[in-house]
């Protein structure tokens, strides 16, 4: 399909700064170094240019549009360049990519309800909604708008799911769970499931502790492939707006996420957790239950919360420690552990001197 690039300032006008060239059509969003005539590129830096510049000279084509910081659109005096300048590029990239080139998740060849599925009679369906292959909704069900469930899906009874939501494959959503609107759960994933909740009798043998509470995800929730979120065992497990969570994670019962933080892949999250604003958890980050972390905090290289974190910043090791601090012992202990091999050498020296 082939766009205007008037259509792309009118839609996002309040992202773009100028723009120089005039209209222009593309038909693809493409890398840098993989453009065509009729690409629309995303340049970040001036390394990102320079590997244009080169591709042009050498292929003697241009891509149609460039999308650009305003520093590097100055420096660009190709006038067969549709050049946009823009506020922030990797944001005007999300938003852009978004209305041009997403994934379709509709599933149209389907059709809008597809035969195999099994929809409870009491269920509420609103308009627009897709049924894929092979999926199960239960009683009393609430769907909203333009909502996609697609294949070999499991909405237990009492589900409430708001508008414009994609529900990828192989999703089982646990009974009386609340998912917001625009939420996007990918395959594999488990919400409201039971937690890992035990009581243990008096010959050592542990006993299953029903989890009778629910699952609250806010609306522009994004949850990674094979995740698990799980029901509290009272009261709820809450995902607040915004949040987005990589594939892999594990948060357990009671856990409260606060708006708009980031979790990355493998890290886990304890029962009965609160997590403040904007909490950044890098790629294996676990937390001990009952612990709080402030907002703005960042937890890097494996962090491991044994401890309250209650300040802003960036965060490493186990217990969490400042990061210059945390990166401070590094070095000491490298320090360290070079002298213990000097003097290990000093050591085995002298005993070949007495020897001899």
């Amino acid at each position: 399909m082939v766009y205007q690039v008037n259509d792309v300032l009118s839609r996002f006008s309040d992202l773009i700064v100028e723009t120089k060239g005039g209209d222009a059509s593309f038909s693809s969003i493409d890398a840098v170094d993989d453009y065509q005539s009729g690409s629309l590129i995303f340049i970040s830096d001036a390394q990102a240019l320079l590997a244009l510049s080169s591709a042009i000279i050498s292929s003697n084509s241009s891509p149609a549009v460039v999308v650009t910081s305003d520093d590097i659109a100055s420096s660009i005096d190709n006038h067969d360049l549709c050049v946009i300048t823009v506020k922030n590029v990797r944001f005007a990239q999300a938003l852009i990519k978004q209305a041009y080139a997403d994934y379709d998740s509709a599933d149209s060849h389907w059709g809008m309800i597809h035969p195999s599925a099994l929809i409870h009679p009491s269920a509420r369906l609103s308009k627009g909604v897709r049924v894929g292959p092979n999926t199960v909704i239960g009683p009393d069900v609430e769907i909203g708008v333009d909502t996609h469930i697609r294949s070999n899906c499991v909405i237990e009874h009492s589900v409430m799911i708001g508008e414009n939501c994609v529900i990828n494959n192989l999703v089982n959503i646990g009974y009386l769970s609340v998912v917001g609107n625009r939420v996007i759960i990918r395959p594999g994933a488990i919400i409201g499931n039971e937690g890992f909740g035990f009581g243990q009798d008096q010959h050592g043998r542990y006993h299953r502790t029903p989890h009778t509470g629910i699952v609250e995800i806010g609306d522009d929730v994004q949850i990674g492939a094979n995740c698990n979120i799980d029901r509290g065992t009272y009261g709820a497990t809450k995902i607040a707006k915004g949040v987005k969570i990589d594939a892999l994670c594990h948060i357990a019962h009671n856990v409260n996420i606060d708006e708009d933080a980031l979790f990355v892949a493998q890290s886990g999250v304890a029962g009965s957790c609160n997590i403040g604003k904007r909490v950044i958890a890098s790629g294996q980050t676990g937390m001990l239950d009952h612990r709080t972390v402030a907002d703005d905090v960042i937890l890097v290289h494996r962090c491991g919360v044994t401890e309250d974190v209650l300040e802003p910043g960036m965060w490493a090791g186990t217990p969490p420690r400042p990061f210059k601090e945390y990166v401070r012992n590094l070095n000491v202990g490298k320090n360290m552990g070079k002298k213990v091999a000097k003097l290990e050498n000093e050591l085995r020296e002298l005993k070949k001197i007495m020897a001899a």
